[in-house]
């Protein structure tokens, strides 16, 4: 039973990680010692499916639960202890690293030509989190300090239109008669502000002016603008191919799936889609997930046959490189620093415990 309430909770975190950008999912089945075994399984081959059919359904369940409940709750951590949960992850990093080395070296040792994988991917990683850094948003806010409060003015920078239930969450609380040519509803711990009926489609490239809203604490940066596309032939393909790109990645340790739908412009849109439950939105993304783990796994599992070393090298400069990926911002000689630094020796004596106790995988025939 605890065996299986584990494996639950490595497909929890599994599925936490591929909703966090920079984060690897790849690296969470690494730490927990049990990448090659989830490889084989998501290849299809049919004798680690039988042998792991319990193993799998609790770990699916798992990762249902992390994805699609996680979504809300890692969204506020983030927002509210981004220092101490990416520290946290670090740790688990940095714990991991041992069980890295002791998989990789159980038939033979690194030697110099392991080089040739590792830095080429620890570049990867970095220059990966570079771009991201510097990657611009989907839509852009400006205010406007007007007679009364500020003016909000909503531009759609995307490639595709954005449906008319989008909603721009404002951080302070506003009575009906502080906003103009506005609905008002509550969302969580503020104020909603959603124009629906009279407003129609943005259109990819047009700007839509909200109305007024008087509240001198409210800062562009402080806007949240969460949304969905509208569905078309070229967003349905474009979804397909992008999610099945991000699935591969969301199993190669150190490169994160969600990272690479950033980098597509889609990570929004699937973020948004899963939280709204949009079923159209959702259909090319479950198929891009189940391609691209498939594909992805068929193709790590035959790398790992042949050039297993060769593999692991690459593995751990991906590992390292994803330090870079999830440092946080803001550190400094602070409380929310120290709170950071507890939770890094906390992930790190997770991580590497779990991989201390850890048996040595067993390939199937």
């Amino acid at each position: 039973m605890l065996k299986n309430l584990l494996n639950t909770v490595y497909g929890a975190v599994f599925g936490i990680a591929n909703v966090i950008p920079g984060v690897s999912g790849g690296t969470m089945m690494v730490v927990f010692g049990i990448y090659d075994r989830l490889i084989e399984v998501l290849s299809f081959k049919l004798s680690a499916i039988k042998k792991n059919l319990v193993f799998l359904a609790f770990f699916g369940v798992g990762a249902a639960v992390g994805i699609l409940g996680f979504s809300f709750v890692i969204s506020w951590l983030f927002d509210n202890f981004a220092v101490a949960v990416n520290m946290f992850f670090m740790g688990l990093i940095a714990g991991s690293i041992p069980l890295i080395v002791r998989t990789a070296t159980v038939k033979e040792k690194f030697r110099p030509s392991c080089l040739l994988a590792f830095i080429p991917a620890l570049a990867l990683v970095v220059g990966m989190t570079v771009l991201d850094k510097n990657s611009a948003e989907n839509y852009s806010a400006e205010l406007d300090r007007v007679s009364g409060g500020y003016t909000v003015t909503l531009s759609n920078n995307g490639g595709y239109d954005i449906k008319s239930d989008w909603r721009l969450t404002v951080p302070t609380e506003l009575s009906e008669n502080e906003a103009v040519n506005c609905v008002i509803k509550s969302s969580g711990g503020g104020r909603t502000v959603l124009t629906g009926g009279d407003t129609g489609v943005i259109k990819a490239g047009e700007t839509l002016d909200i109305g007024l809203l008087t509240e001198s604490e409210i800062t562009a940066e402080s806007l949240e603008f969460s949304y969905t596309y509208k569905m078309n032939p070229l967003l349905f393909l474009t979804l397909l191919g992008g999610v099945t790109l991000a699935a591969v990645a969301m199993i190669i340790p150190g490169v994160s799936g969600s990272f690479v739908m950033v980098l597509l412009g889609i990570y929004s849109t699937v973020i948004g889609a899963i939280k709204s439950l949009d079923i159209l939105i959702l259909i090319p993304t479950a198929l891009g997930v189940v391609i691209g783990i498939v594909v992805g796994a068929k193709i790590i599992s035959a790398l790992l046959k042949k050039y297993s070393l060769m593999v692991y090298s690459a593995i751990l400069g991906l590992v390292i490189g994803s330090f870079y990926a999830v440092l946080p911002e803001g550190i400094g000689l602070n409380f929310e620093t120290l709170a950071g630094i507890i939770a890094l020796l906390a992930g790190a004596a997770v991580s590497y415990i779990c991989g201390k106790f850890a048996p040595q995988e067993e390939k199937s025939d």
